[in-house]
């Protein structure tokens, strides 16, 4: 779903009256002229800031959910992360058994996760769209797409791990659960640039950081490009911040469910989803 951006004008205060009213035009407008340039050189996603950081709670020991809420000049937005460690806990691939029918929160708490979130893009038939792996089954081929420029996935050894469609050849080491999504938010811990900075919708990602720190993320709507430097904003989840983020399917789709702890309720059903579990 589509939301549009809106601004709000900003009033301005009377100029005292003085006696050579000219100089005071002058330089008002000189004032003014300044202050659009600078704003007009500021970059996309700029300047956001963390106004507050809170734990909702634990759905499973080892497991927690982290809401940041995020401003900038001119928007809000909400941070909600589900976060766990890849020596402790995973995430599988799990294929919706009634493709546009059955909901996320019922479908892994059938499943028995702990939480998760809505994952990758689909046809309108629900087909899924780019690699799709569960439990080392190829449930989907991959797909040379250029909204397909990321895989986040599980590899044998249960490291968690997001690497470029570009990268992935013969020799790649397989993996055990895989999404193929995009676009790449956050490399090497910072913004990817170009991201489109228009198009406002709900936000879903992928995320990982140092030490095997993982997160799925829910972010309140957004520019790809400010989801992209709301993430690489430092401490975003509480004690860290993403290394690599990869884009998923969002919009209407987005979900969130963490058992009783949290639910954010996606609109549209989807095909798939990212479950966590412990290892």
């Amino acid at each position: 779903m589509k939301i549009r951006k809106t601004t709000h004008p900003t009033g301005t205060g009377a100029a005292p009256v003085l006696r050579s009213p000219k100089p005071i035009h002058f330089h008002a407008r000189v004032f003014a002229t300044l202050l659009l340039l600078g704003l007009a050189g500021l970059p996309a996603g700029a300047a956001w800031s963390i106004i507050s950081t809170t734990t909702l709670g634990e759905p499973a020991p080892g497991v927690r959910v982290i809401e940041t809420r995020c401003r900038n000049a001119s928007a809000t937005a909400t941070v909600t992360a589900i976060c766990f460690n890849a020596k402790t806990h995973t995430f599988r691939v799990i294929d919706s058994p009634s493709p546009g029918e059955a909901t996320l929160a019922n479908t892994l708490a059938h499943a028995g996760a702990i939480a998760g979130i809505n994952g990758g893009y689909f046809h309108k038939d629900y087909r899924a769209v780019g690699l799709v792996i569960a439990g080392g089954k190829t449930l989907h081929p991959f797909e040379r797409a250029k909204l397909l420029s990321g895989i986040v996935g599980v590899r044998p050894n249960g490291l968690v791990s997001i690497i470029r469609s570009s990268a992935t050849n013969a020799q790649t080491t397989p993996f055990r659960q895989a999404l193929q999504c995009g676009p790449m938010l956050v490399e090497d811990a910072a913004p990817v640039p170009g991201l489109n900075a228009d198009r406002i919708a709900r936000r879903t990602a992928a995320a990982t950081g140092q030490k095997g720190a993982v997160a799925l993320i829910y972010i309140s709507s957004v520019t790809l490009s400010d989801a992209g430097h709301i993430l690489a904003l430092p401490n975003v989840l509480g004690t860290w911040a993403p290394e690599t983020a990869l884009n998923l399917d969002g919009g209407t789709s987005s979900g969130l469910w963490a058992g009783k702890t949290t639910s954010l309720p996606e609109i549209k059903r989807v095909r798939n989803f990212l479950a966590v579990f412990p290892k």
